[in-house]
């Protein structure tokens, strides 16, 4: 089994242009070694290394800072003559600074990390406010907009590739204002998307990390959720379709449309964590037939392209 790739956040201040090149080629090599590294300049969020150049007016402060936050240093410095662990002389090569980060991400401690088990993009969607923000992991940046309730991406990122790094504990954020990512992330992030697009996504992809609603509890959507197409198969949509209708039960929707019983319930788990479920309604009895004319032709002519008997068993 190959060993998964772990991501790491280098800091860097003081360093002239060389040295600078130089940490960038070595930073890359790291990959070889499955480790994926993106680079940053210093203060900025918690990191796992800072890189300093000793010969820096600010290096001093910096350097403080480090310790006093507990960052590793890698010291570039005229002052040393040969290399040492931490530290290397003014004009180390590429793999001279290599074999350092490698040697000191290895055994950096761990940084600041959700601790809960719940993904940061997903606290995040569920905190109440309006900010905007920042989230980035490895040379992914991703941005979370609870005033709008949508998330944006770059433009080469799928929802799916991102769904799929969620609960990667290499996630670190920050919150900028608004006029910051206008001018400097708004290019960079074209995309995008509503929570609700991202939470059905999770419920095909990456199911587990949504809450579970009540068991047994009948369901009925607030609004036709908003959808991203290439995420959601055109098998759920009748599914959809009943829950916008009417409330349902897990079971009995799994019956009616003929569905695993854990994909109704992957649905259900979007629903309640987009904000979109009314669980207070009573469900539908069984010996009910009334129901709304026009609602009533348009589902049945639904199921019956799907071969199904829609209106049998919305309770169980």
């Amino acid at each position: 089994m190959n060993t998964p790739t772990r991501s790491f956040r280098i800091a860097a201040i003081g360093l002239d242009v060389l040295h600078q090149t130089r940490l960038k080629l070595a930073s890359s090599m790291l990959l070889a070694e499955r480790m994926e590294v993106v680079l940053q300049p210093w203060p900025g969020d918690a990191c796992d290394l800072l890189v300093i150049g000793l010969d820096h007016a600010d290096a001093a402060r910096a350097l403080s800072e480090a310790h006093a936050a507990n960052v590793p240093t890698l010291s570039i410095a005229r002052r040393y003559a040969d290399p040492a662990p931490g530290r290397l002389p003014h004009g180390a090569t590429v793999r001279d600074i290599n074999e350092q980060l490698s040697s000191l991400l290895q055994a950096a401690p761990s940084v600041d990390r959700p601790a809960d088990g719940v993904p940061l993009l997903l606290q995040l969607a569920s905190s109440t406010g309006s900010n905007l923000h920042l989230l980035q992991r490895g040379a992914i940046t991703v941005l979370v907009d609870t005033a709008t309730r949508s998330i944006a991406l770059p433009p080469t990122t799928t929802l799916s590739e991102l769904v799929s790094q969620l609960d990667d504990v290499a996630w670190s954020g920050s919150v900028i204002d608004a006029p910051t990512f206008q001018h400097q992330y708004a290019y960079r992030l074209p995309q995008r998307y509503s929570f609700e697009a991202l939470y059905f996504c999770i419920a095909r992809h990456r199911p587990l990390l949504l809450p579970a609603p009540a068991e047994h509890a009948p369901m009925k959507l607030r609004h036709w959720p908003d959808l991203n197409p290439d995420d959601v198969p055109s098998t759920w949509l009748l599914a959809i379709a009943c829950l916008h209708a009417r409330p349902w039960q897990p079971n009995a929707l799994a019956a009616a449309c003929q569905m695993p019983r854990n994909t109704v319930q992957s649905l259900f788990c979007a629903a309640v964590a987009s904000g979109l479920a009314l669980t207070q309604e009573p469900a539908v009895p069984q010996t009910s037939r009334r129901r709304d004319a026009g609602d009533s032709r348009f589902f049945s002519w639904v199921a019956r392209r799907f071969g199904l008997n829609l209106f049998q068993g919305s309770t169980s």
